[in-house]
């Protein structure tokens, strides 16, 4: 009787954290139905540094560069920086031939927002820029990309981040699960959010915000996930990071299980870092200063962590069943039900990001309908780091594709 009660407990904790999910799908769904707000052009123009984080990256470098050069915004109100971080290849000197301004950095990094840390600093000490982008080494840039970003600052927003697309969709099926997984994170997590006045959560790269938004600190991340730390930092100062899908650009993703393990460790080891050291502020913040938009801000971050658990809690109570040996046909089918319930979830969600987003580089069929495979995976890195969290920063290799595309 109290293996079987311990069962129960895990089916009820399953149910519990069923919560945060059904969250995000209310969201999902308030979100699709609110139309977007659309930014009137803009008369003014901020002036953007726009920074682009590059260690050892010759293969790819002139790529961003030359996208972002080619842009329609006037070239006397953007400068390309390409902060290179103790590259011993030829980053540098591609990088000033595309026609890129290039900051070395020759001391050590413990990762890409220390980095970012640096070159903010030279930036706000410069003291004639307005705003400030940023970019990985590997993404090529709309020529609208800064216009519309403008826009959207000088309609008031402070944080913004575009339409992330992948480069390589179809190289393989990881790399369109990829590919699904950033049309969810543009359609269904950062678009409804902004139709819902709620706040987006930047993804890494191709975000830009105005000096104004950062604290007196400036740049200031600890994490392995700068990108999302910055976002629940300017969340709990009352600001939010809105969505403006016409600001499109794409990277390349990773197309081997190495390589995507290897990312997904660090994301999940970045995450557990962020709620670990913010949860006690959110909370603080909360109830001082409550507001819909905070509330919503960690849900953003923990659905993952809750359909992880959801899939952990539904095993062991399987497992505890079968060492009680009061396993039954109905108590297999409904926890099986529960893992078909999530994939199914993650499947359908999938497809309708990807039918949501941009007609450009779509994935193939066969990453849509094995995308639960990708989510299962992503699942399993969120617990696994808990035992074996990643120790430091390691970059995923870029340049499969021709610098010259």
């Amino acid at each position: 009787m109290t293996e079987f009660l311990n069962a129960q407990f895990f089916d009820y904790l399953c149910v519990g954290l069923s919560v945060v999910f059904f969250w995000s799908t209310f969201i999902v769904l308030a979100g699709l139905i609110k139309p977007a707000k659309i930014h009137p052009k803009a008369m003014s123009r901020h002036r953007f540094a726009v920074l682009i984080c590059a260690r050892n990256e010759e293969r790819v470098i002139r790529l961003p560069v030359m996208s972002l050069l080619r842009s329609k915004y006037p070239a006397e109100n953007f400068k390309v920086i390409v902060l290179a971080d103790n590259c011993v290849d030829e980053t540098v000197r591609r990088a000033k031939e595309a026609g890129a301004e290039v900051w070395e950095k020759t001391f050590p990094s413990s990762g890409k927002g220390d980095v970012l840390s640096w070159g903010v600093e030279k930036v706000i000490a410069d003291g004639s820029f307005d705003a400030i982008a940023v970019f990985d080494a590997d993404n090529s840039v709309s020529d609208t990309w800064l216009s519309e970003v403008n826009d959207a600052l000088q309609d008031g927003e402070t944080i913004v981040t575009g339409r992330r697309q992948s480069s390589n969709a179809r190289d393989s099926l990881i790399s369109g699960w990829y590919t699904v997984y950033w049309a969810m994170m543009n359609e269904l997590s950062n678009r409804v959010r902004t139709n819902l006045g709620l706040s987006g959560k930047l993804t890494g790269t191709g975000f830009a915000f105005t000096l104004s938004a950062l604290g007196e600190e400036g740049w200031k991340t600890r994490t392995m996930v700068e990108d999302v730390e910055f976002t629940v930092q300017a969340n709990i100062r009352g600001r939010r990071v809105a969505y403006v899908p016409a600001a499109e650009f794409a990277d390349e993703q990773p197309v081997s299980i190495v390589y995507m393990w290897r990312q997904l460790r660090r994301w999940s080891t970045g995450g557990w870092q962020v709620v670990r050291s913010y949860i006690g502020l959110w909370i603080r913040t909360l109830f001082v200063r409550p507001s819909l938009r905070l509330f919503d801000s960690f849900f953003a971050i923990l659905t993952g962590m809750s359909v992880a658990f959801i899939l952990l809690s539904d095993v062991v109570s399987i497992v505890v069943r079968m060492l009680s040996h009061d396993f039954s046909r109905s108590a297999l089918s409904m926890s099986l039900g529960v893992v078909f319930f999530v994939c199914f979830m993650g499947w359908i969600t999938g497809w309708a990001a990807v039918a949501l987003s941009s007609q450009k580089r779509r994935p193939s069929i066969g990453a849509i309908l094995t995308f639960p495979i990708f989510s299962i995976i992503l699942a399993a890195s969120l617990l696994y780091v808990l035992v074996f969290p990643t120790k430091r920063w390691k970059p995923i290799p870029h340049g499969k594709k021709s610098e010259n595309e």
